[in-house]
């Protein structure tokens, strides 16, 4: 599915994780109540064209990202220390600016709104938006700090600031994710019991952060506290709340995993823990982190974000509200993002030209092209495979997909009779015409949107979901092509 392309790029809303407040105990008290085992990847495809806008608020987004406001804390407390440690800067300076821009984008999206980040509208509970400018508030200094140092003209009292603030803007983000939580969870988008399981799985990815900065400050001395039992405690909560996300624990209002998907997720981080959690066994016996002790635990801790992140996307899409959690941000995304890619001008020349080179083809000569196609796939390669993806608009699209951070992880352009035109990487056949992704474009209209299932793609690593547009003519306005991008869901949710 992705041959020809060279490299899965982090996206955006991808990385980050959590805490201070995160030693108090797992049992909380909260209600529960049974999780539907809702199967993921077969919607009714009428459904999965129609979201019903009224009954979607954007709460189990809501709940998602403010609970991730606590990891973003712990990553940039965690990069800053290693900036000023002078450990793994560039990567560390990387972290913080993407972590900044996703702390700002997320504050901003639960108070005015955000489509593509799944919350449709502004907030409008006077509490909730006294918590988040409350929130703001507490982030204004750390955000101008962590600004400075992630372009190099920061200094130790930038470090300092963030090293003295973030305890209290985490406990801050805590406290916005309680009520942001007990606001938006109602039965029609989001249990009680699915918003507790959704906290906890968030928590880990701050831990694993929160471990990182724990090695950076033993290694440095840059903590007056006890980031030797910071470390400790990070390391058997994240340890505890992961077998308890992978059996339930009831005592927590933790739901076993509603899916075997879920299940298989958390089994795999699981799995990675154990192999890689020695790391931090010699920083545990009293010894000194060396600066690639540090790095190795960074590493983790990035590995570590994006496994959750993957549990975290099925938890969301296993439960009630699925279709708005991921539809509703793929939708915005596409209208408002990708479908600027279909004015390219040399894309239309190519569609129009190929259009009139088929005009005569037959049913049976489109069959002949699409069985051609799969039998040089199947050889590694042909002629056929080497027309289109040695074209420049070919080229112009891989190069557009690269600039996208993830975000796109494929794009094909059809023509009217659904034969691909140009594409980023290699598809596994040439002909779309007898699926969904042309004929519920191409076949109603220059408006028209076609969302699939989410899969899991085994080249990436990552569960996707395909976006498809109509792509008409700027001078008459009429339908003469379509498009499909593949999206990356986690970088969505």
């Amino acid at each position: 599915m992705t041959k020809r392309s060279t490299k899965t790029y982090g996206g955006p809303i991808n990385h980050t994780p959590m805490m201070r407040g995160i030693t108090r105990t797992m049992c909380l008290a909260l209600a529960v109540s049974a999780a539907p085992s809702i199967g993921i990847f077969s919607p009714q495809a009428a459904a999965a064209q129609s979201i019903d806008r009224s009954l979607y608020n954007g709460g189990k987004a809501r709940v998602n990202r403010s609970s991730y406001l606590r990891s973003l804390t712990e990553a940039v407390a965690s990069a800053s220390c290693r900036v000023n440690g002078g450990i793994g800067t560039e990567t560390a300076k990387q972290q913080l600016a993407t972590s900044r821009e996703d702390f700002d984008r997320i504050i901003d999206g639960l108070v005015n709104g955000n489509a593509a980040l799944g919350m449709p509208g502004a907030e409008q509970r006077g509490r909730t938006l006294e918590v988040l400018t409350e929130t703001g508030s507490l982030w204004e200094p750390l955000d101008v700090a962590a600004e400075r140092l992630a372009s190099g003209s920061g200094s130790g009292s930038d470090a300092s600031i963030i090293g003295n603030g973030f305890s209290d803007l985490f406990e801050q983000t805590e406290q916005l994710a309680a009520v942001v939580s007990g606001q938006y969870s109602d039965p029609q988008q989001l249990l009680q019991s699915d918003a507790t399981v959704l906290n906890f799985a968030v928590r880990q990815r701050a831990l694993a952060y929160r471990m990182t900065r724990a090695m950076c400050e033993i290694a440095t001395g840059t903590r007056s506290g006890d980031p030797q039992q910071d470390l400790q405690s990070s390391v058997d909560l994240f340890q505890q709340t992961l077998i308890a996300l992978r059996d339930g624990f009831a005592a927590a209002g933790i739901n076993p995993p509603p899916n075997d998907a879920v299940r298989k997720s958390l089994e795999n981080t699981f799995e990675v823990w154990q192999q890689q959690r020695g790391i931090f066994d010699s920083a545990l016996a009293g010894q000194t982190p060396s600066a690639d002790d540090v790095i190795a635990s960074a590493a983790l801790s990035e590995e570590l974000s994006v496994a959750m992140n993957n549990a975290i996307t099925l938890y969301l899409i296993a439960s009630p509200g699925q279709d708005g959690v991921y539809r509703v941000p793929l939708e915005a995304y596409a209208r408002d993002e990708l479908a600027n890619w279909l004015t390219n001008p040399e894309l239309i020349a190519a569609i129009q030209a190929q259009n009139a080179a088929h005009a005569d083809l037959s049913e049976d000569g489109v069959i002949a092209l699409d069985q051609q196609w799969r039998a040089e796939a199947g050889d590694g390669g042909g002629p056929l495979i080497e027309k289109l993806l040695s074209g420049s608009v070919s080229d112009w699209l891989l190069d557009q997909q690269l600039a996208t951070s993830g975000f796109v992880t494929e794009v094909f352009v059809m023509d009217n009779k659904g034969l691909n035109v140009a594409q980023s990487v290699e598809t596994s056949d040439y002909w779309q015409g007898d699926e969904a992704k042309w004929q519920e474009t191409y076949s109603v209209g220059p408006d028209a949107l076609h969302i699939s299932e989410v899969e899991f793609d085994d080249s990436t690593g990552f569960y996707q979901s395909q976006a498809s547009l109509a792509i008409t003519d700027p001078a008459t306005g009429a339908v003469i092509g379509a498009v499909t991008f593949g999206i990356n869901v986690q970088n969505l949710m």
